[in-house]
């Protein structure tokens, strides 16, 4: 499996790292030129929709993506932009689902969900691997240990989303993750409010150029609060991107709504340079195209459960 993923890696990180010091250099028209080329390159019915879908975003000169991409070659690492973008689009969603639909293994997903420090994790990550399966959400619910980052650093062609508590997220935990060049660190929220522990993390991330962003839970009120512009200003202050998952009263009717602004949000010109997803329905759609009819894999200790809905 390695042998045939290091082959086709090199060139597509070799790509990466050009393809930031070009954006870097000039932004608007280096951007445009790489979507291009991709939508040439690319073979796979869903590949040609996803770039001809981002040609249509980069139309207008005055699109949310050139902002956002301004400041993601501006504020995270240059090694860290590479190794997320290139093990998450590469390795997890083009060579890994590719792996898994071929072997047409339907209890293998795309995606993998895990307590922190559960038993067996570094284990459970080789596995996933073998099976074609890159992505991970790694949940703090208690300190973060060097036995955990060694495992993000053991498995460099996997991409992993650390999940915390701002409470969890101290300076001892932001220095410990640094140099974990294929994770994102994203903070936790209950309820759409900054607290200041949050603001001192996000700080102390964005200093040290790191890849975080902030996931949020929402009920009914906080539904209509994600969506307001004040709100979405303060995030951007912070992070590029913040995702909105939702608490178990949500009706369904407020839950389409938010959906549905979440996406108009993402293809309309926006004031607000602050990139939306949804828990839920973005990963719901991910995994009918990358692993059709399977569930997140789990690595969870026996009587814990993960602290977000997997019902996706």
């Amino acid at each position: 499996m390695k042998t045939d993923l290091e082959s086709a890696r090199g060139f597509a990180i070799t790509l990466g790292h050009r393809a930031v010091q070009d954006v870097r250099r000039d932004g608007f028209r280096q951007l445009r030129n790489y979507v291009d080329m991709c939508a040439i390159l690319a073979k796979k019915e869903t590949q040609k929709r996803f770039f001809d879908y981002a040609q249509k975003l980069l139309e207008r000169t005055d699109s949310l993506y050139y902002g956002l991409v301004r400041r993601l070659v501006e504020e995270v690492r240059e090694e860290v932009i590479c190794n997320v973008g290139i093990n998450l689009g590469f390795d997890s969603l083009i060579y890994g689902a590719s792996r898994i639909k071929a072997e047409g293994n339907r209890d293998t997903s795309w995606s993998n969900v895990a307590i922190a420090d559960a038993e067996g994790l570094d284990a459970a990550v080789s596995a996933a691997e073998n099976a074609g399966s890159f992505t991970w959400v790694f949940a703090l619910t208690r300190p973060l240990t060097a036995r955990t980052v060694q495992i993000i650093r053991n498995h460099p062609y996997s991409v992993f989303f650390v999940l915390a508590d701002p409470a969890l997220m101290t300076p001892e935990t932001v220095m410990l993750l640094e140099p974990c060049v294929n994770a994102v660190e994203l903070l936790f929220l209950h309820e759409p409010e900054l607290t200041s522990e949050a603001c001192e993390a996000a700080r102390d991330m964005k200093h040290r150029k790191m890849f975080c962003g902030f996931l949020v839970e929402l009920d009914e009120a906080g539904a209509t609060q994600a969506m307001q512009p004040d709100w979405l200003d303060v995030l951007a202050q912070y992070s590029m991107f913040c995702i909105y998952a939702r608490k178990p009263d949500m009706t369904e009717e407020t839950s389409r709504n938010l959906h549905t602004q979440i996406v108009h949000s993402r293809e309309e010109v926006v004031q607000v340079p602050l990139l939306l997803f949804d828990w839920e329905e973005d990963l719901r759609q991910i995994g009918a195209v990358a692993s059709p009819g399977a569930v997140p894999g789990r690595c969870l200790p026996e009587g814990e459960t993960f602290p977000l809905n997997l019902d996706y």
